[in-house]
C-alpha cells in the first residue's frame, strides 16, 4: 500500500516527468553531436577543414526531426496517452522524419539567405540609407521566420496530414495570433542556447528538453482546440 501511495505522490511524478524530460534531452543531443565529440576529442589535429564540418551533418539530418518527436512525445505525456519514452519517441520519429527533414532544409535555406543578406547590408551602411533600410527589412523578416520556426513542431504535431507549404501557414498564423507569448518563448530559446554553450550541463540535462515543455505548456490551451476539432472532422 505504501508503495502504491508513492508511486501516486506528486513528488514521485514529478521527479518521473523530470526524468522523462532529461531522456528526451539525451535523445536528441546525444545522435546530434556524438561524433562531433568524438572527433573533438580523440582526432581534432588530424581532421580540419571541410571534414570537420561533416561532423556536423547528424546534427542537419537528425536534430530538428528529434525535436518534434519530443514536442509530439511531450504532447503526449500532457494528454496522458503515454508514460513511456524509447518506444513512443521513436515511433514519432518515424512518423514524421522525411517531412520534417524537408522542413530542415528549406529552414536551412531561408537562414543562409536572411544571414547573407543581413551581412551585406550591414558591411554596406555607410553606402547610403537604403541599405539601412534594408538590414532593417531583413532582421525582421529574420524574426518573422523565427516565430514560425518556433510554431513549425506544434503544427506537424497537433494538424496532421497538412503540406510542408500550409505547416509554415499555420505555424504563421498560429504564432501572430499570440505573438506576446511566442515572442516570449523565443528569448527563453534565445537565452537557453546562451546558456548551454556556456554550461554543458545545462545542455545535457534540459537544454532542449525544458524549451520544448515550456513551448506545450504555454500553448496547449490554443493547440488543444484545433487538435480536438481536426480530429472530430476525420471522424
Amino acid at each position: 500500500m505504501k508503495k502504491f501511495n508513492l508511486y501516486n505522490s506528486k513528488i514521485f511524478k514529478f521527479f518521473d516527468y523530470c526524468f522523462r524530460l532529461v531522456l528526451i534531452n539525451l535523445l536528441i543531443l546525444v545522435p546530434s553531436f556524438l561524433l562531433f565529440y568524438i572527433v573533438m576529442i580523440f582526432f581534432k589535429d588530424s581532421i580540419k577543414g571541410i571534414w570537420e564540418y561533416l561532423t556536423l551533418l547528424p546534427a542537419i539530418l537528425y536534430m530538428y526531426p528529434a525535436i518534434c518527436a519530443g514536442i509530439d512525445l511531450i504532447r503526449k505525456f500532457e494528454f496522458k496517452e503515454c508514460n513511456t519514452v524509447f518506444k513512443e519517441f521513436f515511433k514519432s520519429l518515424k512518423r514524421i522524419y522525411l517531412k520534417a527533414l524537408l522542413e530542415t532544409f528549406i529552414i536551412l535555406i531561408f537562414v543562409v539567405l536572411f544571414f547573407f543578406s543581413i551581412r551585406h547590408f550591414y558591411l554596406h551602411l555607410g553606402d547610403g540609407v537604403i541599405n539601412g533600410f534594408g538590414l532593417v527589412l531583413s532582421m525582421a523578416f529574420a524574426i518573422m521566420l523565427l516565430v514560425i520556426i518556433v510554431h513549425l513542431p506544434l503544427v506537424m504535431n497537433y494538424m496532421e496530414g497538412c503540406f510542408i507549404i500550409d505547416d509554415f501557414k499555420l505555424a504563421g498564423m498560429m504564432a501572430f495570433q499570440d505573438l506576446m507569448i511566442t515572442l516570449g518563448i523565443v528569448i527563453f530559446i534565445i537565452a537557453d542556447v546562451a546558456i548551454m554553450f556556456v554550461s554543458p550541463t545545462i545542455m545535457v540535462i534540459g537544454g532542449f528538453s525544458l524549451p520544448m515543455y515550456l513551448l506545450i505548456k504555454l500553448t496547449f490551451k490554443k493547440y488543444y482546440i484545433v487538435y480536438i476539432r481536426t480530429h472530430k472532422e476525420k471522424e
